[in-house]
């Protein structure tokens, strides 16, 4: 077998790929807001940002691919640790869309970033508020929908890329 074929089937390769996908989902979100005249709420942006940071641990897996079983390890347990806040969060998001009795009336992430002290921004960001209930909806898909799958499926992928493939 070739090096070239050797590459495209190795856990490198998959994790490069999870971090364009990643990426991607990325940039389409963005165009729909920019273009679409989507809003996000507070959940969204905190998917955005977890979104973001798997991106990152994943190009920087690919990067530093590590050799050993440790730093297998430690690569696997910081994607599982991103994926399970992004699935963490993209659940709160579902929950609050199904319970919209949930939360608070709220205010934007850019108003909450100007108005509230740093704790209780964060707490806004991660608990979600009304507008949260309102989830936008992309191809026929409500985003929070989407982005529970795309967790689900970025993080399985992920791991099978460190543990399961050389």
């Amino acid at each position: 077998m070739s090096k070239m074929h050797a590459w495209l089937g190795s856990g490198r390769c998959l994790l490069g790929l999870v971090a364009v996908l990643a990426a991607t989902a990325g940039v389409i979100v963005a165009g729909a807001e920019h273009w679409g005249g989507l809003q996000p709420c507070s959940l969204c942006w905190t998917q955005r940002g977890i979104l973001a940071v798997l991106m990152v641990v994943a190009l920087l897996g690919v990067l530093f691919w590590p050799r050993g079983r440790g730093g297998r390890w430690l690569l696997g347990g910081a994607l599982i640790i991103v994926t399970a806040a992004g699935l963490a969060a993209a659940g709160r998001h579902l929950y609050v869309m199904w319970n919209p009795e949930v939360v608070d009336c709220g205010m934007s992430p850019e108003v909450m970033l100007q108005m509230l002290p740093w704790r209780e921004f964060l707490i806004e960001l991660v608990t979600g508020n009304t507008d949260c209930a309102e989830a936008a909806v992309l191809f026929g898909i409500p985003l929070p929908v989407a982005s529970f799958f795309g967790f689900t499926v970025l993080g399985a992928a992920s791991v099978y890329a460190v543990f399961r493939l050389r």
